[in-house]
């Protein structure tokens, strides 16, 4: 099928039935010209759960035909979260349209809101008819600026309108917000309403489309309130996040695969951190599941960051010490490792096991399962946790002391020192600027390690291709670039010892449990 994608920004605005469109040739509107209106009479069917997954996140997904055959058939409507426009009546969407029959979603549509649908089956919720006349605003140079559009909507309900409702909507053709808030100032003054932007099924569907979303945003927690909501408040802002990032990876966006598995980790991390205060069970068994999902989300992210960190040292050789085709078999190796783990991400997005652990999630951002120590308020129950992270990166940066050349010694400071960071991140918004520059040192120490760490496994991957068969042609240049990865790992050692005489400072620490 074709699928065509398209950035819309609009405002929209509730009229009463009497509204008059008013003079939109106005020196405030930046229009010299209107064209004659065009009318349509349009019918749409909308899709979605039973409890409206989709519409309670400001979703739409529907099956529109009326306006002829360049723009009926499916369109699914995602909000585009950052870079929101300021005017409350306004927003920002991205339009994706597959043309096609009404009795059934199309698969590519289907795909893209499996995060928010998970295990519930979509089907038609409401059908609107609408009565449609639109007017393209031109400069005097016949640009167009915005369209306005005069909606008379009906909702049909079992062959019979149910109710019907009058919205003008103003989406921008070229002439910006400028543009848009021009005209939006014309139609208040003449008494049209604006100040909210809901889609249409909304109205339509009433109160349960604007109940809280699976699960709810994170709110404000006071140190006084009992830890359970601060646990709950840390998965919610980390499985939104998640969620955000499934359609990121499913729409191929650069570094999703990356972002996804830091969130998966993290997510990880607050179920090892703050465990005494959760179901050792449930937390138990969401753990293993996230580790399995970061190891499916691992090959394809390792195999690029070792392609595109060698590649990089290649490019800054001398030519006369490029020996043979080493691109070509570092391409091969690699790449082909990227490809495979790529496809295993895409399997593993669309498995029962991925979307029932999604829909375990959410359930866990509304309300997590935690243990009697939880009933204690969070300014006693989370410090005294996070100290624990801090003491256990301790003990394992003393470990260096006797083994220092030990990889697996190294990258367990590293998971401490993630660690450290992630929990000190998740208490932030209650902790304040304590509890962010705590975290800025672990994030610190996690990158220099993070640097070790790629450094190591660049070094043991151009061994084993140079000592493979076929290896031997690039050998002299994969010796090169080897010596290149051992000489960075040093330097990140070296680098760490320097870093953590600063992170270690007790005035880091002073505002947790001693």
């Amino acid at each position: 099928m074709s699928l065509s994608t398209s950035h819309e920004v609009e405002a929209k605005f509730r009229v009463h039935p009497p509204f008059e469109i008013p003079d939109l040739l106005d020196r405030r509107t930046g229009a010299a010209q209107v064209e004659d209106p065009v009318h349509h009479e349009l019918r749409a069917v909308y899709w979605d759960t039973s409890d409206l997954r989709l519409a309670r996140e400001g979703i739409t997904l529907r099956h529109r035909n009326g306006e002829g055959a360049s723009k009926d058939g499916w369109h699914l409507k995602l909000p585009i979260r950052e870079g929101r426009v300021p005017d409350a009546s306004t927003a920002s969407r991205e339009e994706v349209h597959v043309p096609g029959a009404h009795d059934a979603i199309p698969e590519e549509l289907h795909r893209l809101v499996l995060p928010w649908s998970r295990t519930a089956v979509l089907g038609p919720v409401a059908t609107l008819r609408t009565e449609r006349t639109a007017y393209l605003l031109r400069d005097a140079n016949s640009q167009p600026l915005v369209e306005l559009t005069d909606d008379l909507v009906s909702v049909v309900s079992e062959g019979h309108v149910a109710g019907r409702f009058r919205e003008i909507e103003v989406e921008d053709r070229g002439g910006g917000l400028a543009a848009i808030e021009a005209v939006g100032a014309l139609l208040r003054a003449g008494g049209a309403v604006g100040g909210e932007f809901v889609p249409k099924v909304v109205r339509a569907l009433g109160p349960q489309a604007t109940a809280d979303p699976d699960p709810p945003l994170p709110g404000e927690v006071g140190l006084d309130e009992p830890a359970h909501v601060a646990i709950r408040d840390m998965l919610r802002r980390d499985v939104r996040r998640l969620i955000g990032l499934d359609l990121a990876v499913r729409r191929e966006v650069d570094d999703g695969v990356h972002q996804m598995r830091v969130t998966v980790r993290r997510l990880r991390s607050l179920l090892k951190t703050f465990r005494p205060l959760l179901d050792p069970q449930w937390a138990g068994s969401l753990r293993r599941e996230l580790g399995w999902l970061a190891d499916s989300l691992g090959a394809a992210r390792d195999h690029e960051v070792l392609l595109a960190r060698l590649t990089s040292q290649l490019d800054t050789l001398p030519p006369d010490l490029i020996v043979g085709p080493v691109r070509a078999r570092l391409e091969q190796v690699l790449g082909g490792g990227l490809a495979s783990g790529q496809a295993d991400v895409v399997a593993m997005l669309s498995s029962e096991r991925y979307v029932v652990l999604l829909e375990r999630l959410v359930d866990a951002g509304w309300e997590p399962l935690t243990s009697p120590a939880a009933e204690r308020p969070t300014s006693a129950a989370i410090p005294v946790l996070i100290t624990q992270a801090w003491r256990d990166l301790a003990g394992d940066v003393k470990a260096l002391d006797d083994e220092r050349n030990d990889a697996t010694v190294w990258h367990q400071v590293r998971i401490e020192a993630k660690r450290l960071r992630y929990c000190c991140e998740a208490a932030a918004p209650m902790f304040g600027k304590p509890a962010r520059g705590l975290a800025r040192k672990a994030k610190a120490l996690q990158e220099t390690l993070g640097e070790h760490h790629d450094a190591v496994l660049a070094a043991e991957q151009l061994r084993s291709i140079a000592t493979t068969r076929g290896g031997g042609r690039v050998a002299f240049t994969l010796g090169i670039l080897h010596a290149g990865q051992i000489e960075a790992a040093a330097a990140a050692r070296v680098d760490f010892r320097r870093e953590w005489d600063e992170a270690s400072r007790r005035r880091h620490r002073g505002w947790l449990t001693p």
